[in-house]
Order: C-alpha cells, then sequence, then structure tokens
C-alpha cells in the first residue's frame, strides 16, 4: 500500500514543473511566461513583486513565477533591498521549489561584460547552486530577429560564453509569435530535470530568514502610515491657503527633478533630455495657485559635496534668488525604483546644506518614478530599503510624497502634494518663506561676471593660437598617423574616452595595465594606448607623433591634490611634456548648455593653471552622445595644430648638426673613398640620363644592375631654379623634406646602391649596410629641365666636401650671426626692395671675409688643385642661393633655401665621416 502511494506521488511529482523566470529590466520575462501558459497571465509592466500563475500545457501542470526585474547594466548594490528581496522569495511561491530557473535575454541587446556582471550578482543572491537549475533563454520579437541559440553564443562574445558555459551551454532562443516554439523549450527544460535526478532547488534556512525580515517591514509600514496620517490631521487644522507657491527642486542627476517640474506644472517639455545645467526657472496657474518652480543642477549620488564641481555648487546655492523674495518649500527628488545607500543619504545632506545647515524643516522627500511601485505601497519601500533612507525621512519630519511622471492623470498626485505643502507651511510660526541675504547673492552675481568676461577672453586666445597654427599647418603634409596616451587619475573616464575616440567598445572601464588599440580617421591611423590610474608616463612612450592627453572629469571638482598627482604622472618624462599635453575633458554631457570655459574659470586656480601649462589647448568629449564623430575629428584637428610647431623646428632644426660639422677634423678624405663615390655618381648620372622619366618606377646600383627596391615620386616642379646635380640625403633628411612642404626636387628616387660583398666600405659598425637593398639611401635627383640628365660638374662633388675648411668657415660665420630670421626680424618694416639689397650685400660681405682669410693647408699640387676646383664648386653653390635670394617672392623662402643647403651639406658630410672613419678602422686592422 505504502509503495503505491509513493508511486503516485512520483507520478505527480513529474507531472508539475515549476518555473521561475529572472532578468533585467524589460527582458521579455512576461511575455515569455505568456508564451509558455498559452494565453496572457502576466501584465507586461514594471512590477516590485512576485507573480505566480497555473496552467496544464501538453498534459502537465505548469507553475511559473514572473519576478521583478533588476536594471540591466547595475550591479546588485544598485537595486533596491525590495527588488533583491522578492527575488530570494520568489522560491516560497513554488513549494518545495522550483525545478529551472530561466535567465531571458533579448537577443537583439546582447550582453555586455556590465550587463554579464548584473546577471551574475542577482541570480547569486539564490546561492551558488541555483547555477544547475538555470537557463538561458534569448527572446526574439518576431521571425526576423531570429538567430539560433548557438550562434548567437558564438557572435556573443566573451561575456556571453561566459554566462551559456555557467549554465553547461542550457541555451534556448524562442519567439514570442510563434507557439511552435514552446514544445521545444519544455523539453529542454524536462532534459534538464532529468539530469538534476528530478530534485528541486530548496535554500529552507535562507527563505525562513527573507520571510521574517518581510513580515517585519510590513509591520513598520503600517506604524509609519498610521503616523503620517495622524501628523497631516493636526496640520489640517492650522491650515492657511495660499495662492502664491514658490518650489525649488533639489536631487542628484538622473533623479526625475524636470521630469516632475513639467508634471507639477501641467506641461511637456519640448525640449530633447539633457542635463539640468543651470538653474530653470517654470511658472503657472496650479488648482488656483500662483506655482514656481526653479529646476536645479543634480550631482552624482555617490559624490559628497566637496566632489561636486564648483559651478554645481554654486548654483544650487543661487537657486533661492530665482524665486523672490525666497522659497516656501525644497523638494528633495529621489528615485524610488533604486538602491538608497549610507553614502547616497550623507551626499543628499551635505549638498542641501550648502544652502543652510537648517533647511530641513522646509523639505519634502519627493519619491519620482512612482510607476514602478505598482502594488507596493510608498511605505513598505521606505522600510525595506533600510536605515539610510528611514534617516533621511525622518529628518524631514517624515514628510514624503510620490509622483508617476508618466501617468500624469486628472492631477490628482499634483493636487494631494500642493495639499502637503500647504500642511507644511501652516506649522510655520514665523516667516513662510527662505530668504537668502542680498549682500551674500550680489557678491556672488559679481563673481560670475568676472568669470564669464575671463572666459571669453580665454576662447579668443585659444582660437587666435588656432588661427596662427592653421596658416602654419598649410605649408605641411598631413600626419600619416597618430598616437593618444591617455593620461588620469582613477574614475576619470579615460576608457570611455578611448572608446570614444576609435568608435568601438575595447577599453574596459577598470583598466589595470596599459591597452592599445587603433583604427583609420580621415585617412590617418590612429593608435590609442589607455592606462591605469596614476600611471607614470615616461619618455619612451613618445613618439614622433604622440601626444598626451590629460584625461580630467568636467563632472568632478578639481583640486590642488588632482593637480600634484597629475605633475607627478608626468614628471618622470621631464618638462617636454607638456609641450605635448592637451586637457581632454571627458562627461561632456554635464556641461549642458554652459561652456567648458566658464567651468575652467569657476573652478578655480589648480585647473586654470593645468590648462596653461598645457598652452591653453584643451577639449571636451561627450562619451555618451557620439553623434557622427564630429568631435573626434576636432580633437584631432587641434592635436595637428599643437603638432605644428614642433614639426617646424624638426624641420629647420639642426643645431647639433651644425656644431658637428664645424666642429669636424679638417683632412681629406681616403683617395679609395673619393674614386668609389665618384665612380658611383657618374654610373648613377649614366643610368638615369637613359631613364628620367619621373613617372616611372625604377631603381640603379653601381654594377649597373636593376634593384625592385627603387622608386620614382613626381612632385611639382615649382622652385627648382638654380638646382641641379645630386644631393645625397639620408631617410631622416629626406622626410623633413617632404613634411616641410618644399618643393625644391623634382624627382625623389629611392635607390639602394650595391656594393661588392668583399668591399671594406660597404659596413659600418661592423653590422649595419650603408649602401643596401635592406637600407636603401635617399638620391634626391633635380634634373635639368630640358636634358633631363644629371650634370655632374654643376654639383655639390664629392670632393668638394673632402676639404671642410672653406665649407666650415662660411657656415660658421652665417652661423655667428645668429641666423637669417633675427636679421629679417630687423627689417620687418622694410620694403621689399630694400631688404633684397640688404640680403645682397650680406651675402657678398659673408663670402668676402671667408674668402680674405682662408688660407689653404699645406698639402700636395694635386690636392691644391682640387681644393681650388671644389671651392670653385662651392663658390658657384652660394653664389646660386644669392641670385636666389635677391629674386625672392616670399619672405619664407629665405628660411627654406638655406634648410635645404643645410641639410645637404651635413647629411653628404656625415656619409663621408662615416666612411674615413671606416677606413681608418680598416687601415689599423690591415697594420
Amino acid at each position: 500500500m505504502a509503495t503505491s502511494k509513493l508511486s503516485l506521488w512520483d507520478s505527480w511529482c513529474t507531472s508539475q514543473l515549476r518555473i521561475i523566470l529572472l532578468g533585467g529590466r524589460n527582458s521579455g520575462k512576461s511575455s515569455l511566461g505568456n508564451l509558455i501558459l498559452g494565453r496572457e497571465e502576466f501584465v507586461t509592466k514594471e512590477r516590485t513583486s512576485c507573480c505566480r500563475r497555473l496552467g496544464v500545457v501538453a498534459g502537465r501542470w505548469l507553475t511559473v513565477v514572473d519576478t521583478p526585474g533588476w536594471w540591466c547594466d547595475f550591479s546588485a548594490q544598485d537595486t533596491s533591498e525590495l527588488v533583491k528581496r522578492e527575488i530570494v522569495s520568489s522560491v516560497s511561491l513554488c513549494s518545495p521549489g522550483p525545478h529551472v530557473f530561466l535567465i531571458t535575454i533579448k537577443a537583439s541587446s546582447g550582453l555586455s561584460e556590465k550587463r554579464r556582471r548584473a546577471v551574475e550578482e542577482h541570480v547569486a543572491l539564490l546561492g551558488e547552486r541555483v547555477w544547475c537549475h538555470c537557463m538561458v533563454v534569448f527572446i526574439s520579437a518576431d521571425r526576423s530577429e531570429h538567430t539560433d541559440a548557438e550562434q548567437l553564443v558564438k557572435m556573443g562574445g566573451e561575456a556571453l560564453r561566459w554566462l551559456s558555459e555557467k549554465c553547461s551551454h542550457r541555451c534556448h532562443s524562442v519567439i514570442l509569435r510563434d507557439d511552435s516554439e514552446v514544445t521545444e523549450l519544455l523539453e529542454n527544460i524536462q532534459e534538464l530535470v532529468t539530469g538534476n535526478g528530478n530534485r528541486a532547488f530548496e535554500m529552507q534556512d535562507h527563505l525562513l530568514q527573507v520571510t521574517a525580515e518581510k513580515r517585519r517591514v510590513e509591520e513598520r509600514a503600517q506604524q509609519r502610515f498610521v503616523r503620517m496620517k495622524k501628523h497631516r490631521s493636526l496640520m489640517r487644522e492650522r491650515l492657511r491657503p495660499i495662492t502664491d507657491i514658490r518650489i525649488v527642486l533639489l536631487g542628484a542627476k538622473g533623479s526625475g527633478k524636470t521630469s516632475t517640474m513639467n508634471t507639477i506644472l501641467s506641461r511637456e517639455s519640448s525640449q530633447p533630455a539633457r542635463r539640468t545645467a543651470r538653474c530653470q526657472v517654470g511658472e503657472g496657474v496650479v488648482f488656483g495657485r500662483q506655482v514656481t518652480v526653479v529646476d536645479t543642477p543634480g550631482w552624482w549620488m555617490n559624490y559628497f559635496c566637496d566632489e561636486s564641481p564648483v559651478f554645481d555648487r554654486r548654483e544650487l546655492v543661487l537657486s533661492v534668488s530665482l524665486c523672490p523674495p525666497g522659497p516656501h518649500v525644497f523638494l528633495l527628488v529621489i528615485r524610488v525604483d533604486r538602491a538608497f545607500s549610507e553614502t547616497y543619504r550623507r551626499a543628499a545632506q551635505e549638498h542641501l546644506e550648502l544652502i543652510n545647515e537648517h533647511i530641513w524643516s522646509r523639505v519634502i522627500v519627493l519619491f519620482s518614478f512612482g510607476d514602478w511601485l505598482a502594488g507596493t505601497t510608498t511605505e513598505q519601500c521606505i522600510e525595506s530599503e533600510g536605515e539610510p533612507l528611514r534617516g533621511l525621512v525622518e529628518r524631514c519630519n517624515n514628510r514624503y510624497h510620490v509622483l508617476n511622471n508618466k501617468t500624469k492623470g486628472d492631477g490628482f498626485q499634483v493636487r494631494e502634494l500642493i495639499g502637503k505643502i500647504e500642511e507644511m507651511l501652516s506649522g510655520c510660526n514665523s516667516v513662510l518663506h527662505y530668504e537668502r541675504k542680498r549682500e551674500v547673492v550680489e557678491q556672488l552675481q559679481g563673481k560670475m561676471r568676472r568669470e564669464v568676461e575671463r572666459a571669453k577672453e580665454r576662447l579668443m586666445r585659444k582660437e587666435k593660437q588656432r588661427q596662427m597654427a592653421r596658416s602654419q599647418l598649410e605649408k605641411l603634409g598631413p600626419l600619416p598617423e597618430l598616437r593618444m596616451v591617455l593620461v588620469g587619475g582613477r574614475k576619470t573616464g579615460k576608457s570611455s574616452c578611448g572608446d570614444t575616440i576609435l568608435s568601438r567598445e575595447c577599453f574596459h572601464t577598470d583598466t589595470t595595465s596599459c591597452s592599445e588599440n587603433r583604427t583609420k580617421i580621415c585617412g590617418k591611423t590612429v593608435a590609442v594606448l589607455d592606462t591605469p590610474g596614476s600611471f607614470s608616463v615616461t619618455s619612451d612612450l613618445l613618439s614622433p607623433f604622440c601626444v598626451i592627453l590629460l584625461v580630467v572629469n568636467v563632472s568632478s571638482s578639481f583640486t590642488d591634490t588632482h593637480m600634484e598627482a597629475m605633475e607627478k604622472q608626468l614628471e618622470a618624462a621631464g618638462g617636454q611634456m607638456w609641450s605635448r599635453a592637451v586637457v581632454l575633458f571627458s562627461c561632456g554631457d554635464w556641461l549642458g548648455d554652459t561652456s567648458i570655459e566658464r567651468r575652467i574659470e569657476s573652478e578655480g586656480e589648480p585647473l586654470q593653471r593645468l590648462v596653461e601649462q598645457c598652452g591653453n589647448r584643451y577639449h571636451v568629449l561627450d562619451n555618451k552622445q557620439r553623434g557622427d564623430g564630429a568631435q573626434v575629428i576636432e580633437l584631432i584637428e587641434l592635436i595637428d595644430e599643437m603638432l605644428v610647431e614642433e614639426r617646424l623646428a624638426a624641420l629647420h632644426r639642426g643645431d647639433h648638426m651644425w656644431r658637428s660639422v664645424s666642429s669636424g677634423d679638417a683632412g681629406t678624405l681616403c683617395e679609395t673613398d673619393s674614386k668609389m663615390l665618384m665612380s658611383c655618381r657618374h654610373q648613377l648620372s649614366d643610368d638615369l640620363t637613359e631613364s628620367a622619366d619621373p613617372t616611372t618606377q625604377t631603381s640603379v646600383n653601381c654594377s649597373g644592375r636593376s634593384d625592385n627596391g627603387g622608386q620614382v615620386v613626381a612632385l611639382p616642379a615649382q622652385r627648382t631654379r638654380g638646382q641641379s646635380g645630386l644631393n645625397i640625403l639620408n631617410r631622416d633628411s629626406f622626410m623633413s623634406s617632404s613634411l616641410s612642404g618644399k618643393k625644391a626636387l623634382r624627382w625623389t628616387i629611392n635607390l639602394p646602391i650595391w656594393f661588392p660583398t668583399d668591399d671594406p666600405h660597404r659596413r659600418l659598425n661592423g653590422d649595419s649596410c650603408l649602401f643596401s637593398s635592406r637600407r636603401p639611401i635617399m638620391l634626391m635627383v633635380s634634373p635639368q629641365t630640358q636634358h633631363r640628365m644629371l650634370a655632374a660638374e654643376n654639383g655639390i662633388s664629392v670632393n668638394s666636401l673632402c676639404h671642410p675648411a672653406l665649407r666650415d668657415r662660411t657656415l660658421r660665420r652665417l652661423s655667428e650671426s645668429g641666423g637669417l630670421q633675427a636679421l629679417i626680424e630687423r627689417w620687418d618694416d622694410s620694403s621689399l626692395e630694400e631688404l633684397e639689397a640688404f640680403i645682397d650685400s650680406y651675402f657678398e660681405m659673408v663670402w668676402t671675409q671667408t674668402m680674405g682669410s682662408f688660407q689653404e693647408p699645406d698639402c700636395s699640387a694635386v690636392e691644391q688643385d682640387a681644393v681650388v676646383e671644389e671651392g670653385d664648386g662651392q663658390e658657384e653653390v652660394l653664389r646660386s642661393i644669392d641670385r636666389k635670394l635677391s629674386k625672392l617672392e616670399l619672405l619664407e623662402d629665405i628660411r627654406g633655401d638655406l634648410a635645404e643647403l643645410r641639410a645637404s651639406l651635413e647629411n653628404s658630410w656625415k656619409v663621408i665621416q662615416e666612411l674615413r672613419e671606416e677606413s681608418k678602422q680598416d687601415d689599423n686592422n690591415t697594420c
């Protein structure tokens, strides 16, 4: 008999299936429950309590429990205690325990890392053993969105793969409008139940604690409600009708202050949703009263008063002056659908007490997002949340109200609010409104006017800097690549800025090590390096086109401590970092309708000093509304303009090379080296004469063989006057010429020169080949226009550089004069003709002094003839420059022409010096 009863019980248990639905808000839980039961049992709207429904499907009894959803991007600590308690207590609604938990995810939304953590933390409220009973269900609205579960997991990334593995790869995909999906889903659920030995999930001990706490909350909620009713009844006896009500709304960012103002004034918002950055005033007649409402900027819920920007703090203080003579009541707006911790309570207290320490006698707690409560009372919510919220409500003498800004109805909730305000004012024995001293208000307003003027000056100065840089930028070619290093403290938004610049999610918000990613922006390769907070930047990070982006959170205060931390991050690389630094303000949406210049001026001396150290270079990124990428393009333009001065300096630098050339040992190049280079030169001239077509890609070598490493680049023929012959430049000098925008050369040939493997001069420093296809030397060739051939006798020959005395003397005299730039500045007010005459006489003087003081060293007759011959060639080159200068059209050409001559002489001499040193080493080794 006992055995028969047991078999019946087993049959009854196996014929039942108990299901609990879990998931974020709007994830499709309720719709999935309706799909499983085959009818509309669950209302698809917000809920704060669990809902259980029964039904028979395919001959089996089903118990389905729908639970409150959590915010998909929020961690469990940000979820209200009411929701977390309901998730745990859902187990008690399907005794003895559920067989399966279905975790619902919208197929079209995917699963980011932040959302994955939210799922993990909320499911973990039920204990670690719950994962053995979990299955992931992907929800699709229709067949066009439907994708197989395995394919979704495969494409979903690391976060979704983790969740699939946590559920032992139990995943299913359903279409809400297709009933045929239910049968397959139930089959998969049955496989899970069978795999668990038909055992249900149990958590008896924890469940008893949750149930007991829920009972205590309901008792305290009832007591609070009775106390509130009794107090309101007493206030009504002393009620005095008021025709004019002035309200100031206070609260954290995103608390719903602006929506509350619109609900009170019964108006629809026509403006796009954005943060209130400055106080806004609204007026209207509400139930026969003239109502004035002041909306104020919000603060971060977890930011204490000293962490909020100075601008926002001052707006809170000045809000009372916008509804003269002063407000009757302050409404502290708090979201009812989120957790309220001790940090949030302290933040609210500190920000309110900026106005006055005794403000609490005029404060009413206003709970927004009242639609979320559904069937839960306000008192139950207050008691569930814990001591921080209860303490805040008690500080306001148990004054609170709930507002549903979605369903405004007939205005009953607003009429009830006005009634509570009048009841509060009836308890005031003296002045009905709060008033701030006039002197304080005038002082703050005067300070704000001065900040506005300084902000305008800063903006004008920045625009002037950028205009000057743009004019110089026109002379340079675009940068082929750019590297940005994000530097700043923790929680400043570095990773979000990196994602915005690259237009994709690629950096983790909690950066523990350096991470670099790159992309193409407007044809430019842009690399972004994200660094950990307080990361010390070293000079080895600075490549030629590298910049430092100092990330500052514009929604937070910036103090001396922040400035010192920033300086410490850059001190390892010395002062050179600041010339490549730009202040990048993150959280640009925080600005609202205010300018960044106003924020810089209001924040105070530390932030102003940081911006000034970066040369008044700054930019703002809105990481929430990325738009079409215009803000990123503007940032790149600002960086290009910043690098102009450095790039121009690189083009005209060479002071250290001047010293190297001028201090070179006087002597002659060995005869072997001279013959070798001259031979290559004549061979090159012959080869180029045969293939002088500038559109042809060619490569030649000293043996007459062709090499695939060469390339001819066609350049405009402008400014080729007076130039012919062969200039030998290394790769860096060639790149400097290219970047400078000069057009002095018609063709550029990347020419690998071949030497026999046994040639003692083919290697430098024992391992690097000077002339080879692997390490080519740039030969800059400017053929004559008519003959298209190199005229060796008109060029700067190698032998002319063998004896440096004449060259050194001339260059030294030029450099000792301080450079042509200083001379040009002296003649700034003169006419072009006067300046040309001066330059002619100046060069004539330098050349005459050089030739007159030149003393021939003691050498053989052959060497003397060579020196005289090469001296004549050198003289011809300098006189060529003299002729060009006398015919100049733009003063800028003076500096450019000298830079080209200097680069040619220095690099050619450098090659010869290296060959000479190698030759000496070989001679010593032979000895």
